[in-house]
């Protein structure tokens, strides 16, 4: 028997073990909370990495807990350190209603899993985990050492890891499974600015309430507002009859009339894929007689909502390499007076920052600009030794000669001297990531453990 059917075999006679293993991790609502005592990320992310090593452990691995922040489990000695960048934190599953099940109970039906977290990045941080295990048990002599990291911070700004080389070695090299195959050369630079402004309330109509989006890299679904007026026959007559960007919705009681827009979800990464519930508000704001307040709207609506590009703010732009600049507005919320916008922007590899926040800071001119994080754009050589490797593995299990691509995602690739992203989404996958109803086939994750666990034994052995 080769290897590739040993391999098949392993993965098949203990593929119900794995998605039991990724069952209980699922289950755990892993999203960033209140930090705690020994909880740097909150309950939720520590909670997940506790019952991920002690999975590791089940199956005799010798787990390390960094601090709450990360963990590892490694197999092998001496050589080259080669590691796996996976996350098990996940971004809220916003309204429970628009899921076809618990988002937080592994469910299988038609052929794929459904939860939190099944692509991104329970699931190819278990199918990791296990493939890990696999290698282990078929290259008894290790000519290198292989790490699984698990990280707990990955949709918050990837601080976990920060930490965790603090206390431990970078690797020679690494690859994350939270992207695309057949693997992910260059990423995006991503920037993510607040935006604030004082709202006038001295006028007959105000605001009174403004809520929209759960993370920065999400396209907001729903947005919600309520005013406090005069005119309430007035506005009603106008939601009632506006088409605009969204879908809209109202409900009145004495003077104060609540709006509702409902839009679509998407990955911060691709804002188009998605129906910007919080740029349909402002959109039919501007259509209300709000005084002062008026030009506020109109400027966050004309500059942040009404493209997906940063036209508006006058920072489009692309490159041959990586693309178009995209540019989302992930939150929209009325805090201590202030109309407060956050943005995440998707910037091509050879812009500038330092020229992306100047610009913003001219075009919303009068508003407070902060940046809250950036972090770098990715480059990878196409030729390297280590893409090569990679690409062979993919084809060689799939064979598929699809190229390397270049992606508006951000990864831990980006938290290493040298990695890129390698899967775990294979070309023309649709997995709803950060949506409703997140979702991954059966057959792609089988797929996705034989490629790392090839992958694993060709580090080891090589």
């Amino acid at each position: 028997m080769n290897i590739d059917e040993k391999i098949r075999k392993a993965v098949e006679s203990r593929f119900e073990e794995i998605l039991n293993a990724l069952g209980r991790v699922i289950r755990i609502r892993s999203v960033m909370g209140e930090p705690k005592e020994g909880m740097p990320f909150g309950e939720g992310p520590a909670k997940a990495l506790e019952e991920t090593l002690k999975i590791a452990k089940e199956l005799g691995f010798e787990p390390v807990n960094v601090d709450n922040y990360a963990g590892h489990v490694e197999y092998g000695s001496g050589g080259k350190l080669y590691a796996i960048l996976g996350h098990l934190d996940v971004v809220p599953e916003g309204d429970v209603s628009r899921w076809s099940s618990d988002p937080y109970e592994l469910t299988i039906r038609d052929g794929k899993m459904y939860g939190r977290g099944v692509s991104d990045d329970k699931g190819p941080s278990i199918g990791a985990l296990y493939a890990l295990k696999i290698a282990s048990e078929l290259v008894d002599k290790p000519k290198n050492r292989v790490r699984i990291i698990f990280g707990t911070n990955e949709e918050n700004g990837s601080q976990c890891l920060k930490y965790y080389f603090t206390k431990e070695p970078y690797p020679d090299a690494a690859v994350t499974p939270d992207g695309d195959f057949p693997m992910v050369f260059a990423e995006k630079g991503i920037v993510t600015y607040s935006i604030k402004k004082e709202l006038p309330t001295n006028y007959e109509t105000k605001i009174l309430e403004l809520k929209a989006g759960t993370a920065a890299n999400v396209v907001p679904e729903e947005c919600t507002v309520v005013l406090e007026t005069n005119k309430i026959s007035e506005i009603a007559y106008l939601v009632s009859n506006y088409r605009g960007l969204c879908r809209y919705s109202f409900e009145i009681e004495g003077n104060k009339i609540t709006l509702k827009s409902y839009g679509k979800s998407a990955h911060g990464a691709h804002p188009e894929a998605g129906i910007n519930a919080a740029a349909g508000m402002l959109e039919l704001l501007t259509r209300i007689d709000l005084g002062p307040a008026n030009e506020i709207i109109a400027s966050l609506y004309e500059r942040l909502g009404k493209d997906y590009y940063g036209i508006g703010l006058g920072i489009a732009g692309q490159d041959n390499v990586s693309g178009k600049l995209t540019c989302n507005l992930g939150i929209l919320k009325l805090e201590e007076g202030k109309i407060h916008a956050v943005i995440n922007i998707r910037h091509p590899i050879f812009f500038n920052v330092e020229m992306l926040t100047s610009q913003i800071r001219e075009a919303m001119k009068g508003f407070e600009v902060e940046m809250l994080s950036y972090s770098k754009p990715l480059y990878v050589s196409k030729d390297s030794d280590f893409v090569k490797l990679l690409l062979e593995v993919y084809r060689g299990e799939t064979g598929d000669e699809t190229e390397p691509l270049a992606i508006g995602g951000g990864t831990y690739a980006r938290s290493v001297p040298y990695g890129v992203a390698y899967g775990a989404v294979f070309p023309g996958e649709e997995t709803h990531m950060h949506q409703p109803d997140e979702s991954w086939s059966i057959e792609s994750f089988k797929k996705f453990i034989r490629i790392y666990t090839k992958l694993i034994y060709r580090w080891l052995t090589e």
